[in-house]
Order: C-alpha cells, then structure tokens, then sequence
C-alpha cells in the first residue's frame, strides 16, 4: 500500500500527464458537470464529454466524438468500473482506442479514500495538510 507521501507525489504527476493528454486533443469521457469542474481545478482543461448530464443514452453521446482515441475518466467505485467496461467495450466496436491507463492509476492510488473523481481536489488538499504538517 502506498503511504500518503508517495500517493502526495504520484497523484498530482497523474493528473499533469492527463492534462497533457488531453491538451494534445485526445477528450476525456467523465460522468457529469461536476466531474468536469474537479479536473479543471486540477489544471485540465481541454476537451471533456459527460455522458450522464446530456440527457442521451450512453451510445448516442460515445457516437458524438470524432477522435480517433478518448479517454475513460469515470468514478471508482463499481458503478464507474461497469460503465468504464461499456464505454471500452463500445468504443472499440467502432474502432476508437481507448486510454485507462491514467484511470487505472489514480484509482489504484486513492484506493477507498475517494469514491469519484469530484473528489479528487479535496482529497489532494487533505493530503497535503497531513504530510506536510
């Protein structure tokens, strides 16, 4: 298990490469508007499709993106492990590559202590409270 020094340096170096990413014009797929919010605070900001506030089904709002790879940016708890499988498993029907890589990361790194990613900035700040006090 990471300790919350390590976990201090990895997270915010994850989110520094996804914001990369998606500067470069690969759009992150997260789940709704606060989501959306959360990685903006944590310096993302390039293109971001939500697939719960748009009012479409899952299927007409993946169909909306023209990139040739996306990446999955859900929440960790099992309902964003489910809905990370269907958006991976209907993407790749239409042969658009899919990135969890970055997902997978912090999700291993925040473990139990985040449930979503509008969490993220918060959990960041109380981390830096306890290991730099």
């Amino acid at each position: 298990m990471a300790t919350y020094e390590k976990i201090l340096e990895r997270l915010p170096k994850a989110m520094e490469r996804l914001a990369r990413k998606n500067a470069s014009g690969v759009p992150i797929i997260v789940e709704g508007k606060k989501d959306v919010a959360a990685l903006k605070r944590l310096g993302v900001k390039g293109t971001m499709l939500t697939i719960k506030d748009s009012g479409q089904v899952l299927e007409d709002v993946l169909d909306r993106t023209c990139s040739a790879e996306i990446i999955v940016f859900v929440d960790y708890d099992r309902h964003g492990l489910e809905l990370a499988k269907e958006i991976v498993s209907y993407l790749e029907c239409h042969r658009i590559k899919v990135d969890l890589s970055i997902w997978r990361e912090v999700r291993a790194l925040v473990r139990r202590d985040v449930k979503d990613v509008e969490g993220l900035p918060s959990y960041l700040e109380r981390l830096k409270k306890k290991v730099l006090s």
